[in-house]
């Protein structure tokens, strides 16, 4: 089955800067997910703790991606 998040013949995911080599892309998510990870921690706490507050993190952390 074909998957739509893949690129073709591939298991590698498709991202922004379309990057198809799984070390550089493996590099590029591991720098740009930890400076917004850093920014995530010194920003103001979660009021809440809910699903939708972790799709808001997930979505803030990998929108570089």
């Amino acid at each position: 089955m074909k998957d739509p998040y893949l690129y073709p013949h591939t298991d590698i995911l498709k991202n922004l800067a379309d990057i198809r080599d799984r070390e550089i892309l493996s590099c590029m998510e591991a720098e740009y997910t930890s400076i917004r990870l850093a920014e995530l921690v010194t920003r103001e706490s979660v009021s809440r703790f809910d699903f939708v507050a972790l799709c808001d993190m997930h979505h803030y952390v990998f929108q570089d991606i």
